[in-house]
């Protein structure tokens, strides 16, 4: 049984992770991205691993690792309040996602969280390039790869495959069941562990709705915030914390909800 209902200190400590969401929800400007807990420094190369983080795994944090030992000085983790081909997903909430993706960034000097305004990548890796001064890499699986060159998500894709060009060059790691495909982008292979293009959320989310352990499929700091907040156990205890979560982040305070409360889950 999760903790359904904030306590003071919860809604102090999540209020910089509300206000990072809540700036990167407002459409105004130009893409962006909101950090968490300070300003984006100014470090080449820069890593970008976007995602959801529903919920942030150990095979997300590989990747993050492999992409410093790669020679990113700084590795920032992007998370849109709703991602592409996701617009359903109601469970977890975006700011408990970004607390534990935070609550692991905080445990390695090298990586930054932040909210992103806009859901496209390149979107994501010129903001980036932006706020570092630097050149960007984006921390990729196959899988990734191939959608970030589906045209059905660009209303130009040869314009937008060519801003990509300019702003990143990628790193992609393997992920099981994908191709590689051609990629029409610089690309080099991200080297990673054997048992890391095995690990998936979908099987994090399973698990934690069974109960079981997580330790094998998040990485411990993460594991605990999950079976405290009762992000994906059965039933609708977690709806209390949703509302009270987006309380904190939406600028009039009625709790209005960002996303249907009982949206169906189109997770592939």
């Amino acid at each position: 049984m999760g903790q359904a209902t904030l306590t003071a200190r919860e809604r102090r400590r999540l209020a910089p992770l509300a206000a990072a969401l809540a700036r990167a929800r407002d459409p105004g400007g130009p893409p962006r991205l909101e950090p968490v807990g300070g300003p984006i420094p100014r470090a080449a190369p820069a890593g970008l691993l976007a995602g959801t983080f529903n919920p942030f795994t150990r095979a997300h944090a590989a990747l993050a690792v492999a992409g410093h030992r790669a020679g990113c000085r700084l590795v920032v983790l992007a998370m849109a309040p709703v991602s592409l081909a996701k617009e359903g997903l109601e469970r977890a909430h975006p700011v408990d996602r970004l607390d534990w993706a935070a609550a692991w960034a905080r445990r390695h000097p090298w990586a930054v969280v932040a909210a992103a305004s806009h859901p496209l990548l390149v979107d994501m890796a010129e903001a980036l390039g932006a706020a570092t001064g630097g050149e960007v890499v984006l921390l990729l699986g196959a899988d990734k790869a191939a959608q970030l060159v589906e045209p059905h998500w660009y209303d130009d894709p040869a314009a937008a495959m060519d801003r990509l060009g300019r702003a990143a060059t990628l790193l992609v790691a393997d992920r099981a069941g994908h191709q590689l495909p051609e990629l029409p982008l610089r690309a080099a292979p991200l080297p990673t562990a054997a048992w890391v293009p095995e690990r998936s959320a979908t099987q994090a989310r399973a698990a934690a709705a069974r109960g079981l352990r997580l330790d094998d499929l998040l990485p411990a700091v993460v594991a605990r915030r999950v079976e405290r907040t009762g992000a994906y156990a059965p039933g609708d205890g977690y709806q209390v914390r949703i509302r009270e979560l987006e309380a904190l982040t939406v600028s009039d305070g009625n709790g209005k909800l960002g996303f249907p409360p009982e949206a169906p889950d189109r997770r592939r």
